[in-house]
């Protein structure tokens, strides 16, 4: 039980970091920054390391199976979401603060409608290797990069640092939704619990509160990186299915971040040298 009280707070605690800290990136130096940043594997680490804790690192191991699946809703969550922002502004180009809040109103709605039924046609198919877990999570990220490509980008100027009293309201927001959703994920098998171990926690309130400030247009250069983010969360959540039973839960965690790293370089350095040529 005390276990389970240290989690929320955990959750509570870097959730509230993270989302400030992607939000005032997003503000000062790069909305595509933010998108990567808020697609990283956060709470898929944090769940799948509770997991491993309370109940074993192999069921761990097998949650994290899962959680590139459950990824894949996250790219229907991301793509309705902005498609739901879209239908308020159909009827006129006003961008006031109660139509971004029907902007928001309607893509979270449309958005989670969707992540919701992608969960329930996905959790149908069995998954038990996971190479095939992440290729499958890979293609669908290729497909909605090509697409999400295709997105505007924000034309805003770089803010200054936010009020204190700001900042405090979004650390508040980010970290009680962010507990809010383990609490939901929190399974009654390993297959849901690695499905909810890709919840978009972090996302969300990054998408809400810079939609909220700047509009629809920096929420959108915001999702534009985000496929190559949960990639890498993909990544790291195989990882830990092949090291966490043969080497532990410290070592396996160790090992799958460093792969993350070795991946995020390779497709900076790639992406790099292609806007070069």
């Amino acid at each position: 039980m005390p276990q389970d009280y240290l989690k929320y707070y955990i959750y509570f605690i870097s959730g509230s970091a993270l989302i400030t800290l992607i939000t005032v990136i997003a503000e000062k130096k790069s909305p595509r920054t933010a998108g990567l940043l808020m697609s990283l594997p956060v709470i898929t680490f944090l769940s799948l390391l509770f997991m491993a804790l309370s109940q074993g690192a192999w069921f761990g191991s097998r949650a994290a199976v899962w959680n590139p699946i459950g990824a894949i809703a996250d790219l229907v969550y991301m793509g309705l979401f902005v498609t739901g922002a879209a239908i308020p502004g159909l009827t006129g180009r006003v961008r006031t603060g109660p139509r971004r809040s029907l902007e928001i109103l309607a893509g979270l709605l449309l958005g989670f409608s969707g992540y919701f039924l992608s969960i329930m046609l996905l959790s149908g198919f069995t998954v038990t290797d996971g190479w095939v877990s992440l290729g499958t999570l890979w293609v669908a990220a290729f497909i909605a990069h090509r697409l999400f490509g295709k997105l505007e980008d924000a034309d805003m100027q770089k803010s200054g640092t936010a009020p204190l009293r700001e900042l405090a309201v979004r650390a508040l927001f980010g970290g009680c939704t962010v507990a809010f959703v383990v609490i939901i994920g929190d399974s009654a098998g390993f297959m849901w619990g690695g499905i909810f171990s890709s919840f978009p926690g972090t996302i969300t309130p990054v998408l809400v509160i810079l939609h909220l400030k700047y509009g629809k247009l920096m929420s959108q250069s915001v999702i534009k990186s985000a496929p190559l983010g949960l990639c890498a969360t993909g990544l790291y959540s195989i990882m830990v299915w092949l090291t966490y039973p043969e080497y532990g839960i410290a070592a396996g965690t160790l090992v799958a971040y460093a792969s993350v790293a070795v991946f995020l370089l390779t497709i900076s350095g790639y992406t790099k040298e292609n806007k070069v040529r």
